[in-house]
């Protein structure tokens, strides 16, 4: 017999584990009710040398805010300054606050030089993982102690800080588009 996929209600527990788990009770299984752990996000995308969780979000909502996470990561800024900030811009400007346009016209004013997509000597695009590697210890080095901004994969903007993405999730796997450097 499956279990069933109705879930009743969830909450979190302590445990001897440091992160937190989110226990789901109401699982169904020859009459009986079980409980199941689910992962924490910190589990689920581990620490790797290319990756750091990161969520610059102060509620820690996991939520569609990826540029205002990357930029804030990226300046060193609390989130909420970059949220508001961006919102004037768009006010001024008329481009939707996470218009790829209204984007670049803010990174820009705040002296963030735009690069295009790295591409290795076949011509081939590199990952996240590929690029951060390079950073570390290969043909990107001089950008080692650098913050960087850069469009990872279709729709996704993400910090490198010393060479690791920092982010909710690792996109380490998708390809690397432009990217942003702040200015000398």
């Amino acid at each position: 017999m499956k279990p069933s996929t109705q879930l009743q209600k969830s909450k979190f527990v302590k445990s001897k584990n440091p992160l937190p788990v989110r226990i789901i009770t109401g699982e169904l299984l020859k009459g009986r009710f079980i409980k199941m752990a689910r992962r924490s996000r910190m589990e689920k995308y581990p620490d790797t040398n290319t990756f750091h969780y990161f969520n610059a979000n102060p509620k820690n909502w996991i939520t569609g805010d990826c540029t205002f996470r990357a930029i804030a990561t990226a300046f060193e800024k609390p989130w909420n300054d970059i949220v508001m900030d961006m919102a004037q811009l768009s006010i001024k400007t008329g481009y939707a606050i996470n218009d790829v346009k209204g984007i670049e016209k803010f990174l820009n004013q705040n002296g963030w030089i735009k690069q295009k997509q790295p591409r290795k000597l076949d011509n081939t695009k590199y990952t996240g993982a590929e690029f951060c590697n390079e950073i570390q210890n290969g043909k990107f080095q001089f950008l080692k102690n650098e913050r960087i901004i850069a469009k990872i994969g279709g729709h996704h903007i993400v910090a490198i800080v010393d060479g690791q993405i920092w982010d909710i999730w690792n996109s380490t796997g998708k390809c690397i588009g432009n990217w942003w450097i702040k200015e000398k």
